[in-house]
């Protein structure tokens, strides 16, 4: 382990979070917890057990970005394959002292993907970022952690960025005990029973945080992994807040898989983070008070089902006020951008979709946006809505000017004048990232499409359409193994093609059924875009889930 500081600025060009306003250049503090280099752990189901050095507590952090990468390797010791063949769940945990014992704490929670046939980035590796901030009392000083297993190597950083926070987190409480239950346990309320919470009488603020995921294959439908239930929060007796724990994986980026990848999950895919469900307590609650809390899940039948299982945690964070009365942030680029989380949605060449949150105390109704490309001239935009504190909204850009793309691949965005005044704090305004650069088609070319089989192909439906949406080119209603080719003429500029599967499972074969239903297993399709000389010019995977798409430009581009 090492810690270092470093220039924010030459973090942007690879990790893409908050940044800093133009001619801000606070330190970053850098706590690299794991490396590829580090051997990788033995036995089934081992972790990385780590003794680390993080700052002092009495720094400052805007922002606290835990970054994960994963590659596959021949040392990983799961198995034979160079990523484990089967999605295994792990989690972040911090071991915090607690007089002579210590109490465990969840931050983030993640599944592997199935590594059987899987690209994952090659030797540079795929990313995943978690803010962490919410727990800065937690993370300082000397901590043991626990962290990634044995089916993939892992690289694990801490960015801890100097800055003003949304509101100072004063404390992080384990409501209940992180832990791993039956369905039946939690519906009979054997376990995480209504307990009393005593609120911190200085706190302004109060937000609840539950990382629930479902596994196990019990009863009919398979729960608690391929099963949604509904959970409840109750306040005083009274149903708080009321959600469903599940996750849709058709367009899971990471694809394809060796394993069933596409289908829907308790609140997670293969290869992806765990997700969090967090509800603002603020409004409902009086500092100082004591509030009787309780969980609940929606009650099992008598099938079997009670016999799956959930991996959660339940935090209660406790705030400061607010820091600032006006303050915008940007939080994420979706478009265009090369982080592998929206690959699915790159290359892009039509309109910049971003990530803006009302960071200020005073409702957010207007807000002026500089973008384009680096070094480039810039479009304006003037955006009107109404957000209230810590609400986010995805804004999508007027098409910027893309001349230069292929020589300055690289996309800025700026905000600036919340409501019309200066924004309390610049360092949260400013965002780069890299971008992918489009395929250049002539234009005529052919696309081919081999269609699989079992009354399959009527799930399916192709088209081609321009940046503003306007379709130039349908088909649906696919026969049986048969092969179709549709040549197209386009003008030059940029298109979209995309191809959808109703059912999410791709053009693949199903080899899922290869036991109990062999004659469910089908054959495979195919599409090929080829010149009209028959040269390939591109090939899709046909295990790709839900859908297909890909941004081109006719011609050279500009």
């Amino acid at each position: 382990m090492n810690t270092s500081k470093i220039i924010f600025l030459f973090l942007a060009a690879s990790i893409s979070f908050p940044a800093l306003a133009f001619g801000y250049t606070p330190d970053t503090v850098v706590v690299h917890a794991v490396s590829f280099d580090d051997p990788s752990p033995e036995g089934w189901g081992a972790s990385y057990h780590k003794t680390i050095e993080f700052p002092k507590s009495e720094n400052q952090w805007g922002k606290i970005i835990m970054v994960q990468w994963l590659k596959c390797d021949s040392t990983t010791k799961a198995d034979q394959y160079m990523c484990g063949e089967w999605d295994y769940i792990w989690d972040t945990y911090l071991k915090i002292p607690k007089g002579d014992t210590t109490e465990i704490f969840s931050i983030g929670s993640f599944v592997t993907p199935y590594g059987k046939r899987l690209w994952l980035g090659g030797q540079r590796g795929w990313q995943w970022t978690y803010d962490v901030t919410d727990y800065a009392p937690l993370l300082h000083g000397k901590l043991d952690i626990t962290t990634g297993n044995n089916q993939e190597l892992l690289d694990l950083k801490f960015l801890f960025i100097e800055g003003m926070p949304e509101r100072d987190v004063i404390s992080v409480q384990n409501i209940y005990p992180y832990g791993e239950h039956t369905y039946g346990q939690l519906a009979d309320d054997s376990v995480l029973s209504k307990r009393e919470l005593v609120l911190d009488k200085e706190a302004k603020g109060f937000r609840l945080k539950a990382r629930i995921s479902g596994h196990g294959h019990a009863g009919p439908r398979n729960c608690c992994e391929w099963d949604s239930k509904t959970h409840t929060y109750y306040l005083d007796d009274e149903a708080l807040y009321r959600w469903n724990v599940w996750k849709d994986c058709g367009n899971n980026p990471i694809y394809p898989q060796g394993g069933t990848w596409p289908f829907d999950r308790a609140g997670w895919c293969p290869g992806t983070k765990v997700d969090e469900y967090e509800f603002e307590l603020t409004p409902k609650v009086t500092p100082g008070d004591t509030i009787s809390f309780d969980y609940g899940i929606e009650y099992y039948t008598n099938n079997g089902e009670r016999d799956g299982t959930f991996r959660m945690s339940h935090q209660l964070f406790s705030y400061g006020a607010p820091n600032a009365n006006n303050d915008a942030s940007i939080i994420d680029i979706i478009n265009p951008t090369d982080k592998d989380q929206y690959s699915r949605f790159n290359p892009s060449l039509e309109l910049p979709r971003v990530i803006i949150k009302n960071s200020g105390a005073n409702p957010l109704k207007n807000l002026i946006f500089t973008y384009g490309l680096k070094n480039k001239q810039k479009s304006v935009y003037q955006w009107h809505g109404n957000l209230s504190f810590l609400e986010t909204e995805e804004v999508f850009l007027p098409l910027p000017d893309w001349t230069g793309m292929k020589e300055n691949p690289a996309f800025v965005v700026e905000i600036k004048k919340p409501n019309g005044v200066a924004d309390e704090n610049e360092l949260n305004n400013h965002l780069e990232t890299n971008l992918k650069i489009p395929l250049e088609l002539p234009e005529k070319f052919v696309v081919e499409l081999k269609t699989n089989n079992l009354g399959r192909p009527l799930e399916n439906k192709m088209r081609i359409s321009n940046m503003l949406g306007e379709r130039v080119f349908f088909s649906d209603n696919f026969e049986d193994d048969t092969t179709y080719r549709f040549q197209q003429h386009l003008a030059k500029g940029a298109w979209e093609f995309a191809f959808t599967d109703d059912l999410e499972d791709g053009i693949s074969i199903h080899w899922w059924n290869r036991n109990s239903a062999p004659e469910q297993v089908g054959i495979a399709g195919s599409i090929i875009f080829y010149s009209m000389d028959g040269d390939e010019l591109y090939r899709f995977q046909s295990d790709f889930g839900q859908e297909l798409r890909l941004q081109f430009f006719v011609g050279k581009l500009p």
